[in-house]
């Protein structure tokens, strides 16, 4: 994220769920993307991806580099292009840091997909998830309001999907008087695919 941003997440919850049934296997795809595709296969469905090593803490296309023949073990890819944007969600895709869609490569597999929707509630986006994903494991609701969803997350072993309500703020939307309409916060939903297995595999 951009240095400017605060991305606070809103993890203080209560359960609202008991854990239901397990995610079934297709968590394992987000849209078209599947965790354990490679580079190249990511780079062919969006050509305009920017693919390389980082080089700073901020992860931006720009700051990415062609690790060459070089260790290539850790790559990151971002997307940025309208048209690679509306490949990935049918959902605004939020694109204010320079890496609006965030894969992550190991050994050449991808172990982890991120971006931030624009949208105001993760109950706006739930309906088309449970009915690719089914039930979700896992709800979690703001203590201070039971009705607005904070986390909802599908798991199956090593892999998770999860999305959670966040708010963004700092000197880039103090600027922007229109996207805050005088609020201190821009609430959007982040969305997580991701399985730690695959992010740390040896071969």
């Amino acid at each position: 994220m951009s240095r400017f941003l605060v991305a606070i997440s809103l993890t203080i919850a209560v359960v609202l769920t008991e854990p239901r049934i397990q995610a079934n296997e297709r968590i394992r795809t987000l849209g078209k993307d599947t965790l354990g595709e490679s580079v190249k296969v990511f780079q062919v469905r969006y050509p305009k991806a920017r693919c390389g090593k980082i080089t700073s803490i901020e992860i931006t296309a720009e700051s990415l580099v062609d690790p060459g023949n070089g260790d290539g073990d850790d790559i990151h890819c971002c997307l940025n292009d309208k048209d690679s944007l509306s490949e990935v969600s049918r959902f605004p895709i939020l694109n204010l840091d320079g890496c609006a869609v965030h894969a992550i490569f190991w050994k050449n597999r991808l172990y982890s997909l991120s971006y931030m929707l624009d949208v105001r509630s993760v109950q706006s986006i739930l309906q088309p998830f449970e009915k690719l994903y089914g039930p979700p494991t896992h709800m979690m609701s703001d203590p201070e309001d039971a009705s607005n969803l904070t986390v909802v997350v599908w798991w199956q072993g090593m892999t998770t999907l999860e999305l959670s309500l966040a708010r963004l703020g700092g000197e880039n939307f103090a600027k922007d008087s229109t996207r805050l309409k005088r609020a201190r916060w821009l609430e959007v939903v982040s969305i997580n695919l991701s399985n730690s297995v695959l992010g740390t595999a040896r071969n």
